[in-house]
């Protein structure tokens, strides 16, 4: 299953996401929890493109969208994100200390984590002077609690 969507910088849009990333991993025999676990790792990328990689444009603006790609079959379900945003590399993040997350009463910045968690393969790349993109992997048999990367994401 394949479908490619370009999503304006608003989260009202992405419900629109979630519902077709569900559709396309259930469609290639994920379970339904899967899915849904898919799905919010793809939601935290985006809103978390949304949120800081165009900081000088308003939500909803016309103009900017960011690339959705998705592809799965009954192995492996894949998204690929492009934005035209700021540069950020997951891989720089700093490691949440879950613990002193919560005993600290946040409740965001939880995004790079829950992806890290949910999929098996996490993959960004930067092509200077053109976008980013960030490519997440999961497989149907897996039992992995961390995601593989090109580097420490």
């Amino acid at each position: 299953m394949h479908r490619e969507l370009s999503v304006p910088l608003d989260t009202t849009y992405l419900s629109t996401v979630r519902k077709a990333v569900v559709e396309i991993a259930v469609g290639a025999r994920f379970s339904a929890q899967q899915a849904n676990m898919i799905a919010l790792a793809v939601d935290e990328a985006l809103a978390n493109i949304m949120e800081h990689a165009f900081p000088e444009i308003e939500s909803g603006s016309a103009g900017q969208q960011i690339e959705l790609i998705l592809d799965a079959n009954s192995t492996r379900f894949e998204a690929l994100v492009r934005d035209h945003g700021t540069h950020f590399d997951p891989r720089e993040a700093p490691e949440i200390d879950m613990q002193e997350h919560v005993k600290a009463g946040r409740k965001g910045g939880l995004g790079i984590f829950l992806m890290k968690r949910i999929m098996d393969e996490i993959h960004y790349t930067l092509k200077p002077g053109s976008h980013n993109e960030l490519v997440m992997v999961k497989y149907v048999d897996s039992s992995k609690p961390t995601a593989k990367s090109n580097g420490p994401v």
